[in-house]
């Protein structure tokens, strides 16, 4: 009588492609964790960028906060200041500020632009300055 030991040609593609269909899987899991990080992270430096200018005019007071009205610099991914003429490789952020008097308060509005994957994003905040 003939043993059954070892594996048949049918049971080993089926095994083939099982693991093949897992790897295709993790690496799509991995592609968009990947992508959710950089993201988060790019969100990250935006929010920094306009919450530490908003923060700057509160310490610093109302006349300090009307004169950046109009104001526009240019940022890296880790939120060093560059030339706004480009050659930067990775994201590059925009922070344009704008005030308005209100009463006896400086309305200060700090948006950050950046462009990720062809999809320009932005993060908006702000804040009345007394």
């Amino acid at each position: 009588m003939k043993s059954n030991r070892g594996f048949s040609m049918i049971e080993l593609m089926i095994a083939a492609a099982i693991f093949a269909f897992a790897m295709l899987a993790i690496a799509g899991m991995s592609y968009t964790s990947v992508y959710l990080v950089s993201s988060s992270n790019s969100r990250f430096t935006a929010t920094t960028l306009a919450s530490s200018v908003i923060e700057q005019a509160r310490n610093h007071g109302q006349a300090w906060a009307s004169s950046l009205d109009g104001d526009v610099k240019y940022f890296d991914e880790v939120g060093n200041e560059i030339d706004s003429q480009g050659g930067q490789m990775g994201v590059v952020f925009r922070r344009t500020i704008t005030t308005q008097t209100l009463g006896t308060g400086t309305l200060m509005k700090v948006k950050v632009t950046w462009t990720e994957r062809g999809e320009v994003k932005n993060v908006i905040q702000s804040a009345i300055i007394y």
